[in-house]
């Protein structure tokens, strides 16, 4: 089991995570975290990452697509011309 050691930055303290850790966690330089303290004892987890929209259009597939919803008549400024 790798360690390290708790070292002072700025007004803060510090802990570098080993490279093979890291790269067990899955886990990158600018990687957000989140860090939790109680009783004695810290963890340090992943954030979980919100998907942008590019990502999230780009899972889109026509199996995974609805058909277009028919709701009536136009009845105000929704109408738009292509």
């Amino acid at each position: 089991m790798p360690t390290a050691q708790i070292v002072k930055w700025g007004n803060s303290l510090a802990v570098r995570i080993p490279k093979p850790v890291a790269e067990e966690a899955g886990v990158r330089e600018g990687d957000p975290i989140v860090i939790e303290a109680a009783a004695g004892e810290i963890s340090v987890r992943r954030k979980q990452r919100i998907p942008t929209l590019k990502e999230l259009v780009a899972q889109i597939t026509p199996e995974n697509r609805y058909d277009e919803t028919p709701i009536g008549a136009e009845r105000g400024k929704e109408s738009v011309e292509w």
